[in-house]
Order: C-alpha cells, then sequence, then structure tokens
C-alpha cells in the first residue's frame, strides 16, 4: 500500500469513524420514519417504506420528501429533528484518533448529514481540532452522495484535487463517483447497522451494497491508516 500521492483526506462521518454498534445511525433512521409517519400522518410501517423509497432512489430520505410534489417540507426542520438523538455511547478511540492526527495534509469531513450534527459527533469521539472543515448536506446545496455535482462541488469549495485524495466510506455506492472523478477509495465493511435486521428484506438489499470496486476494502480503519 503506497498512498505517498495522497494530499487531502476525505472521511464520511457516520458508521465510518465509529462502529454501527455504538447504535448512533439507528436512532437517526428510527427518527426519520416517525418525522415522516407525522408528516403524512401514516403508521410507522408505511413510513418506513416512504423513507426507504426515498433514500434508494434519491441519495437521503429528505431529497425525496424534497421533490415529493405532495410533501412540503422544511428541510432545516427535518434535518433538526431527525439528529436530536442521543450520543453518550461515543466515545474516543486512542488508537483512531493518533492514527487521524498523523495523516500529512488537510483532512475533510464530507458527510449527507448536518455540521452541527458532525460537530458533535466529533466531540464526543475526540476529533473536534482535527478535520480542516466539514461540508454536509447544507453545503451541498441539499444534493447529497452519490449525487456526482455534490463531489464537484466539494472540491471546488475545499480547493481539493481528486486525484491526489483518498475518501474513506462505509457505504459503497458513494464511492463510485468519487473513483469515477480520481480518488482513491476505501470501502470500510460494516455489519448492516440495524438490531432488528429490518434490512435484511431484499428490495432493501442494496442500502449498504459494498460490492463495488474500491481500491482498498478494509474492516479496520485504524490498522489501516497505521499501516499506511
Amino acid at each position: 500500500m503506497n498512498l505517498s500521492s495522497i494530499k487531502a483526506w476525505v472521511f464520511d462521518l457516520d458508521n465510518t469513524l465509529y462502529e454501527p454498534e455504538e447504535d448512533i445511525f439507528s436512532q437517526i433512521d428510527k427518527k426519520m420514519t416517525s418525522f415522516i409517519s407525522n408528516h403524512f400522518n401514516i403508521n410507522n410501517d408505511e413510513a418506513f417504506d416512504i423513507q426507504k423509497d426515498y433514500f434508494l432512489r434519491y441519495g437521503t430520505t429528505l431529497a425525496g420528501l424534497m421533490d415529493d410534489k405532495n410533501s412540503i417540507v422544511d428541510p432545516d426542520e427535518f434535518l433538526t429533528y431527525v439528529h436530536d438523538i442521543d450520543l453518550k455511547s461515543l466515545k474516543p478511540n486512542p488508537q483512531l484518533n493518533e492514527s487521524i492526527e498523523n495523516l500529512l495534509g488537510p483532512k475533510f469531513i464530507f458527510t449527507n448529514g448536518t455540521k452541527s450534527h458532525a460537530e458533535n459527533v466529533l466531540k464526543k469521539l475526540g476529533l473536534e481540532s482535527v478535520f480542516k472543515s466539514i461540508f454536509d448536506i447544507k453545503s451541498a446545496q441539499y444534493i447529497p452522495k452519490p449525487n456526482i455535482e455534490t463531489y464537484n462541488l466539494f472540491f471546488k469549495t475545499m480547493d481539493v484535487d481528486p486525484k491526489t485524495a483518498i475518501m474513506f466510506e462505509d457505504m459503497g455506492r458513494n464511492l463510485i463517483p468519487a473513483k469515477e472523478l480520481g480518488m482513491t477509495t476505501v470501502l470500510i465493511k460494516r455489519e448492516i447497522p440495524n438490531q432488528d435486521n429490518i434490512f435484511q428484506d431484499k428490495k432493501y438489499s442494496d442500502i449498504w451494497d459494498q460490492d463495488i470496486p474500491a481500491d482498498y476494502t478494509i474492516d479496520d480503519l485504524a490498522k489501516f491508516l497505521n499501516n499506511n
């Protein structure tokens, strides 16, 4: 493994800088179901189907809600509601933190979540002073990964050359445009982050699709970075 040409380090946030077992994203997932249930006055099962259908087709549930002509949703209201979660399970990982801190070059967060959520997570992880900048869903003008225009906006905004940048993600489909644009890509293989196994349904099977041609496929981020 030779990453000597890498000058910028780009990290997804949720389920990338911490394990899915920390039960953070599953809380967000349930809050999204709750929001949709209340918004459309439907039961949770119907809300969940809408939520995941939008996620698969648009990249995020919010993008689908904003495109739905029958739904008038304030994106800030949605984002505030779904990110109002308990982060007490998050704790610093000294080995991972040291590995990230020692990387040469600027480090970025590139997330479909909000900047405030990212800041809260990074503070709990002890990484609040490590990253140069956070590119969130508002920075992306509410157009989420894996839309290729959002990657180009990220490169322009953050002054990053994709050919000398590396991206770390737990969701395979978000690495496809990154690789097409010349980034080095690292897929972090995770177990499906839902304790109730609700995503085992075939129609949701590709939500965390990991069968994509990343440059590196790993299961331990700290170990990978330490071997760099």
